[in-house]
């Protein structure tokens, strides 16, 4: 069977199930974005082991589970107590990273407390964000200026459910906006790609390609946001898309340079055809971290 065969036949395996996942959301979503986390970052940490690091996996494990579990519980937490959550985790981590690695008396120290450290909050943070993502129209936010709007005819069950509904649209929205980047800027590339985009970490990456992938990425948010989230004006649904056009790519090269200073091709093999978790959401890390700080800042947060 060749490649191409199996990434298709995974493909249409997977995505029946992440669609319902996403569609349940609840703890449902969230232990998956959970697991992809912990995998993810596994493959991160094994990366490391290449370059002579000994990164601290259970601690690292942990503080991504707890980065997951911060998402999920945030909107639901008095502001007093929210806005301490974040930074005393951060604090904590820290010390107990640093104090761990005083007494394991392991080579090269510094550059393992480090990638212990930042793969949490590269991996860890980013990735569960697509939690938050998830829970952003939940609770007390259905009553913001402009949500509140679409919901006054709406009894209190009816804004829920569909405050839920628009939390699922909003990660479908995500997801298809970096997925359509991603396969518009490989056929274009493809076809009259001829300006190296980045040649040192992805020799096959061109700007025609790059331009092609940002300009689908923002028509296909704004085109989603128009039919399933009416409160998103377009100018801020183009806006999100051509970020996530943008900062996808970027996410993308990321990985490359660390698996090329690694000397690896894939971050692992455990999902056939398509390599690790890492390579499959490597986008998705720095996407939605942009999409949950620009819906909340922008518009959740604005009078």
């Amino acid at each position: 069977m060749s490649n191409t065969t199996t990434r298709i036949i995974v493909a249409v395996i997977a995505a029946p199930i992440i669609i319902g996942l996403v569609i349940l959301g609840g703890v449902w979503f969230w232990l998956f974005a959970e697991a992809l986390a912990i995998l993810a970052l596994k493959e991160l940490y094994d990366l490391g082991k290449h370059t002579s690091a000994s990164p601290q996996r259970i601690i690292g494990y942990v503080g991504s589970f707890c980065a997951g579990a911060y998402f999920f519980v945030a909107n639901a937490l008095p502001p007093a107590i929210a806005s301490i959550v974040f930074p005393a985790f951060v604090l904590l981590f820290v010390l107990a990273v640093l104090i761990i690695e005083l007494l394991r008396n392991a080579p090269h120290p510094l550059w393992n407390a480090s990638i212990t450290t930042f793969g949490v909050f590269y991996v860890g943070f980013f990735l569960t964000s697509l939690v938050g993502l998830r829970m952003t129209f939940s609770g007390k936010m259905l009553d913001l200026p402009v949500i509140a709007p679409f919901l006054t005819h709406l009894s209190q069950p009816e804004r829920l459910a569909l405050g839920d509904q628009w939390g699922a649209w909003l990660v479908f929205a995500t997801f298809i906006a970096i997925w359509t980047c991603d396969s518009l800027a490989f056929f274009a590339g493809k076809a009259f790609g001829s300006h190296k985009l980045f040649p040192r970490v992805s020799p096959n990456k061109s700007w025609e390609g790059a331009v092609v992938g940002f300009l689908a990425s923002s028509a296909a948010f704004v085109a989603i946001a128009h039919y399933l989230l009416p409160f998103l004006p377009a100018l801020h649904a183009g806006i999100i898309g051509a970020l996530a056009g943008i900062i996808g790519q970027f996410g993308d090269l990321v990985e490359s340079l660390f698996k090329r200073d690694a000397g690896v091709k894939d971050s692992s093999t455990i999902i056939p055809g398509h390599g690790g978790v890492y390579d499959r959401f490597d986008a998705a890390m720095f996407v939605a971290p942009v999409v949950y700080i620009y819906v909340n800042l922008f518009l959740l947060l604005t009078p």
